[in-house]
């Protein structure tokens, strides 16, 4: 490529300053046209192998059409899809449930934990058994045994 042809930044620059400056001078030193002539060449004609202007009327009709039946259809085989419901589960799920908030759940598990093992309670009511604390209960193994256990070789040993 030669320097001619070449157009580089500088090259745009230029062209771009030559084109305001001629469009800066565009009015001055002419004539003024006369409203009759203005857009008119009698050497122009309309192009009669181009696309008639009725088609893109017709195309654009027939993709409205079109839409509109695909949105009545499914209007129609849907009839209830445009009915604002609450569709959520009205039985609840069946077990195990998805946890929400996990260390919710496992702070409320540890404390219902604690609470049985550091406190008392009923078990059973009806038969008259009860839980004590665990420190309380260790403590009474070390001390008492548990009655009715097989004694240990060694203990046995020993006497």
């Amino acid at each position: 490529m030669d320097k001619a042809t070449r157009i580089d930044r500088s090259g745009f620059a230029g062209a771009a300053a030559a084109l305001l400056f001629g469009w800066a001078r565009l009015g001055r030193g002419r004539s003024p046209k006369r409203p009759d002539q203005e857009g008119r060449n009698p050497d122009t004609r309309f192009e009669k192998r181009d696309t008639p202007p009725w088609l893109f009327v017709l195309l654009g009709g027939l993709a409205a059409g079109l839409i509109a039946t695909v949105v009545v259809s499914l209007m129609l085989i849907f009839p209830d899809a445009t009915a604002d419901r609450n569709r959520g589960l009205t039985t609840p799920m069946p077990e195990p449930r998805l946890q929400t908030d996990p260390p919710a759940d496992f702070k409320r598990y540890r404390e219902r934990s604690m609470e049985r093992l550091t406190g008392y309670g009923w078990a059973d009511h009806e038969r008259g058994i009860a839980h004590i604390p665990i420190d309380e209960a260790m403590r009474r193994v070390a001390e008492h045994g548990i009655p009715d256990w097989p004694a240990d070789a060694s203990q046995e040993e020993r006497r």
